[in-house]
């Protein structure tokens, strides 16, 4: 199939135009020369990418537990790149990959506390693609926030097939959603599904994928497995129980071989119809392993120290494999230089035909002449920093700036900026040798700190999550994304970013290092009227859980205060108010008579524009 993508392109590329110079796609600079652009044939991107998968979790890699059959193979017809760094934790990993950039530049230092909201002016991966005239769509997992203009359909992505947080279950999702039979976000509604999540997911890609447009198309399946709660087949469980394994490790171990036989079905599926030649499939973890999320019971770790997390190379080295046999990229080779994850967008825009200007930014290098010419010699060393983040909102910066740190070349690690590893023969990073090598040291931590110093206007402040778009007139806010309350104190502690945690909280019992009120950042884009209701738990949560048992609401936005009284079984709380264009705080709390329980925020809130001043 031949497709004229001269004026395709050319009408996308204007669309797009038009629509970067909203807050959504920034300001203009995915831009391209399409009068140059040729008639071609164009590839077909498919971007795999896991959970917590590390690259200690595949058979390919020497696991003596795990069976990854299809996996295994497909690193044997692939290019595999052998030394690929992704980031510490999910959403970092995300951002980079779909920004090119280091996720600290973009807006993501955390999985949570408002801070895994991709940056409004950054240009996507997604949106590139679709102004190339490519049919997009994302199934599985976003991460990169639920509000306008950081939705996966802001972001470049006509089809949206997702949960919504970081996994399924967690605060932003529907409300008792499980791995079986969950309700998933289809284009903004919630539809129920049957099924088991990574089926689902995967289904969904291919019905997407069979349609029969004729432009080209990217998909982005984002499965959510092996990330926890470890919910799988109980029968699948078993055959990793039987080999011995704690349940954990048996159940994380489980979620993958799940996995892996559908991504071998999903690529039998396209050999069968013909389009694996010309189809560039990707296959990465998002971060180091997180071993079912107890690591203490891991039996193998590819001689990496460290997992999920970490600032060692057990936290940051994932799987990545790519093959395209139609583009020269032919399987069964290794690349051993040094590639990350920002590597990835230059690298498709390139592979694609569709360039990035001089005017995108992006820290990551194409990788095409490591992926298509074997006897390349010449390629420059480089240095990749990676930092864990995850410091509670308001932290001072200068006590941030090293725990969680790493920054590396083909050689040599430096992590947290006092301990030097030779990468090349201490592969576990047992050994410092930064007196032995005070060459290489030197530098090394030289590049961290101009790194870290040029950041610090980045760093200080957490973007506003925007609130009374045209596009989203209701903006739904969680707990997940609190930062710093300013009604009581809760610096230091994280916010409830799972559903089991509100449910806890609701049922008063104590939670180690979470804390039960928090305020949002908001920015209200337009002056107005607005609504915005206070609840306990999600509108389709049962009426028996969802009920507030508290007396007295209180609502504050910047500094002014207002409260109500809460009649008995009522399940929201609703305060009308004028509110003038900009930035400020929102913060909520729910009080019961006689201290009889302790006081906490609202879990969930809407934000509603009525009409204007």
């Amino acid at each position: 199939m031949h497709i004229d993508f001269k004026l395709k392109t050319a009408l996308s590329a204007l669309v797009f135009l038009f629509a970067a110079s909203g807050p959504a796609l920034g300001n203009a600079t995915v831009k391209r020369a399409v009068e140059s652009a040729p008639l071609r044939q164009a590839p077909n991107v498919l971007i795999i990418l896991t959970d917590d998968q590390g690259l200690s979790d595949l058979g390919f890699y020497g696991n003596p537990s795990l069976e990854t059959p299809n996996l295994d193979a497909f690193a044997h017809s692939s290019v595999r790149l052998e030394d690929f760094m992704a980031s510490p934790t999910c959403s970092p990993t995300r951002a980079a990959l779909m920004s090119g950039q280091h996720e600290f530049k973009v807006g993501i230092t955390h999985t949570i506390s408002g801070r895994s909201l991709l940056k409004p002016d950054v240009p996507t991966l997604s949106a590139h693609l679709q102004a190339s005239g490519y049919r997009t769509g994302i199934f599985g997992k976003w991460h990169l926030g639920e509000t306008f203009p950081s939705r996966p359909e802001d972001r470049g992505f006509d089809e949206v097939f997702i949960h919504l947080g970081g996994g399924i279950g967690q605060t932003p999702d529907y409300w008792g959603n499980q791995y079986f039979d969950p309700m998933i976000q289809h284009n903004g509604k919630w539809v129920p599904t049957t099924g088991y999540c990574t089926g689902i997911f995967t289904n969904a890609a291919w019905q997407w994928i069979q349609s029969s447009e004729p432009e080209p198309w990217f998909a982005y399946i984002a499965y959510n497995a092996p990330h926890t709660p470890l919910q799988i087949h109980e029968e699948l469980a078993q055959k990793y129980l039987d080999k011995g394994l704690p349940e954990s490790q048996a159940r994380f171990y489980a979620m993958i071989d799940d996995l892996d036989r559908e991504v071998g079905e999903l690529l039998q599926k396209l050999d069968d119809e013909g389009l694996a030649d010309n189809t560039i499939v990707i296959f990465m973890g998002d971060n180091g392993s997180a071993k079912g999320g107890r690591p203490q019971e891991m039996e193998y770790n590819a001689g990496l120290r460290g997992t999920k997390a970490s600032p060692y190379q057990g936290g940051v080295r994932v799987p990545c494999f790519i093959r395209w046999p139609a583009g020269g990229i032919e399987g069964g080779r290794a690349v051993e230089q040094l590639t990350g994850i920002s590597d990835l967008f230059p690298t498709l825009a390139e592979l694609t035909g569709f360039p990035l200007p001089d005017s995108t930014a992006v820290d990551g290098r194409s990788l095409q002449p490591l992926l298509q010419n074997k006897s390349l010699k010449n390629w420059p060393d480089r240095s990749i920093v990676t930092h864990v983040g995850r410091w509670a909102n308001h932290s001072p910066l200068d006590e941030c700036k090293y725990p969680g740190s790493a920054i590396r070349n083909e050689r040599f690690a430096l992590v947290e900026g006092r301990a030097l590893y030779d990468l090349e023969n201490d592969r576990g990073q047992e050994n410092d040798v930064s007196k032995e090598y005070p060459e290489v040291y030197a530098p090394l931590q030289k590049q961290y700190d101009q790194w870290w110093d040029s950041l610090q206007s980045e760093l200080e402040t957490v973007p506003p999550i925007m609130v009374g778009s045209p596009e989203q007139p209701v903006a739904d806010l969680t707990c997940m994304d609190w930062g710093a309350s300013r009604l009581k104190d809760s610096h230091g502690y994280y916010p409830p970013w799972n559903q089991g945690y509100v449910r806890s909280i609701l049922a008063a019992e104590p939670l180690k290092n979470i804390t039960p009120v928090g305020a949002w950042q908001l920015q209200f884009l337009r002056s107005g009227n607005y609504r915005i209701t206070l609840r306990n738990l999600p509108p389709e949560a049962p009426a028996s859980e969802a009920r507030i048992l508290a007396n007295q609401a209180t609502l504050q936005l910047g500094e002014q205060t207002w409260t109500q009284a809460i009649p008995a079984g009522q399940r929201a709380v609703h305060f009308e108010l004028p509110i003038e264009a900009g930035i400020t705080t929102l913060e909520s709390l729910f009080e019961y008579a006689g201290n009889k329980r302790p006081a906490h925020g609202a879990f969930y809130v809407s934000v509603e524009y009525l009409d204007s001043l």
